[in-house]
């Protein structure tokens, strides 16, 4: 609201630090609210001498004013608060942004601002992040790629030095993005439904940042099922963090060379003669 930007953790500590000695006088934690800081910054009060300020004002019509703030009509103060909360709102920004987001992104939006109109923050601040996290990952698991590996790009990826000839019967996968719990599903099906019967099959992990718990297991299962088939697999290409799961889960002693082998190293431990 004020165009800045400000330490989120300097806050949490504080409220952290405040419900805990509040506990010592009898006093029970409490989460922040801004509706008092928004009327503050509306008002021009954007310091933080404004909230010290604030604080010791009611803390001042606790102790010594509480008989005249009770004349105060209840009607006045909330036509105050549905004016500082309309102003809070940003109505317009909410229609743009419904306007323009992805569906997805709207929808977590309505249902979180619901949830705090109709229940209270927390609960919706909760739901919000679970909701955007589950909406994020679906995202993660939609970008995630396990295709065949054209010759155009497989002459591009080859530097001066790894040229190599693809042998008859040998298919060349290879695995773009993230290798976790999401993407496993996609994984299992492009490379156990081939359409064809070839003699080895060469996944390329080059674009493979990193590989979870459930990518592991997937790729042991996928391996061994195409195994039994009489299909030899070769993984090339990981990367040193790639690679080091693979060993610790004892992926790599069941290949013919290690994951982290060049393409050329891995077509010739799978070609057909052999």
């Amino acid at each position: 609201m004020t165009g800045v930007r400000h330490d989120s953790n300097q806050e949490l500590v504080g409220q952290g630090i405040a419900n805990m000695a509040s506990s010592l006088f009898g006093g029970f934690a409490a989460t922040g609210a801004i509706a008092r800081t928004a009327t503050n910054v509306r008002n021009g009060g954007n310091s933080p001498l404004a909230g010290i300020v604030h604080a010791a004002v009611i803390a001042l019509v606790l102790v010594a004013l509480a008989p005249l703030a009770y004349n105060v009509p209840l009607a006045a103060l909330a036509a105050i608060l549905f004016i500082v909360a309309y102003n809070m709102s940003q109505i317009g920004h909410i229609v743009r942004t419904a306007m323009r987001a992805p569906r997805t992104d709207v929808l977590v939006m309505f249902i979180t601002l619901a949830l705090t109109v109709f229940t209270d923050l927390v609960l919706a601040v909760e739901v919000g992040i679970i909701l955007a996290m589950l909406n994020f990952l679906r995202r993660m698991a939609s970008t995630v790629e396990v295709r065949p590996l054209a010759e155009a790009e497989l002459a591009a990826r080859m530097s001066g030095n790894e040229a190599v000839e693809v042998p008859e019967g040998v298919l060349l996968y290879t695995v773009d993005g993230p290798f976790f719990f999401g993407a496993v599903d996609q994984f299992e099906q492009a490379l156990l439904h081939t359409h064809t019967e070839p003699a080895a099959l060469v996944i390329s992990l080059a674009r493979v940042p990193f590989i979870d718990l459930t990518g592991l297991a997937s790729l042991v299962e996928v391996v061994g099922t195409l195994r039994k088939s009489g299909i030899r697999v070769a993984l090339c290409h990981a990367n040193a963090e790639v690679s080091e799961r693979l060993t610790r889960a004892g992926i790599d002693a069941e290949l013919p060379v290690p994951a982290s082998s060049d393409l050329a190293a891995a077509i010739e431990s799978v070609r057909p003669e052999r």
